[in-house]
């Protein structure tokens, strides 16, 4: 028999230790390019109302790595027991003999394996309890939860848009993907700014504070036809701001590269015609 790889089997171990950590890990946020997975532009509209890109091939996918991952734990605590039974059977006869080690090392053991048991029941809550529409989806539930960064802004809203798509009425849900869409353009045109201006904190106010609030408002409101109204203009309101300092800073962008293009002229022009 041929002897066994010490490498190999090293490379095993940390390979199955990986795989364990990933089934039996919490559910973690993905950002805006992950959460379709069919490679559609996650900014475009649901193909069909009240769907997702993606959605029954991400769920699917949560369903049964949950399962897995439970499925593990149930081997862990079965392989704990085999482990710690005849262990814990063996230190309670040395301490009931009146052997100090044995009493010692049966504490030890007992507390170790109620640190086990309690992670184990707090890592299986957690995967029973997460709800598929929640895997991988940046929630924005409260204003000032999100960081500076316009990743993080740009992952609230469209976690917002998708979410909130599927509670409204056709009539106001293109109006609700255009105003996104120019808040999306505002953060970004804004997220090179040192100092946080007036554009930029319009953006950021509109994608953190003004949206998800104009929608909770909504929702909570009852579904008349005054209600769709007052939806559609104020969603207009914001729609205009953000596409008033998208086309600002892109006069802006025009006005630097007109004069960087004079600044040129100026320079290499005249020695060109000498030349």
């Amino acid at each position: 028999m041929a002897p066994v790889n010490p490498l190999t089997v090293f490379t095993a171990a940390r390979t199955g230790s990986r795989v364990v950590r990933y089934l039996i890990r919490p559910a973690r946020r993905l950002s805006p390019a992950n959460l379709d997975l069919s490679g559609r532009d996650p900014w475009l509209p649901s193909e069909r109302p009240g769907g997702r890109p993606g959605e029954t091939l991400r769920r699917g996918a949560s369903v049964a790595r949950r399962a897995a991952g439970l499925f593990v734990l149930l081997a862990l605590c079965v392989l704990g027991a085999v482990l710690l039974g005849p262990l814990l059977l063996l230190l309670g006869v040395g301490t009931a003999f009146g052997s100090d080690v044995a009493g010692w090392m049966l504490a030890f053991t007992l507390l170790l394996a109620t640190f086990g048991a309690v992670w184990t029941a707090r890592r299986a809550a957690h995967l029973i309890r997460a709800r598929e529409d929640q895997v991988g989806v940046v929630t924005l539930d409260a204003p000032g939860t999100l960081g500076s960064g316009g990743a993080d802004d740009e992952a609230g809203l469209l976690a917002l848009l998708r979410g909130s798509e599927r509670a409204l009425p056709p009539s106001t849900r293109a109006a609700l993907h255009a105003t996104v869409i120019a808040t999306r353009d505002a953060l970004r045109v804004t997220s090179g700014d040192l100092s946080l201006g007036r554009d930029a904190f319009d953006a950021r106010q509109a994608a953190r504070e003004d949206l998800p609030e104009l929608l909770r408002t909504y929702r909570a409101a009852p579904r008349t036809p005054e209600a769709d109204r007052l939806l559609l203009g104020q969603l207009t309101l914001i729609e205009r701001r953000m596409g008033e300092v998208v086309r600002e800073r892109q006069r802006a962008q025009s006005r630097t590269l007109d004069a960087h293009r004079r600044y040129l002229e100026g320079k290499y022009g005249e020695r060109g015609e000498e030349g």
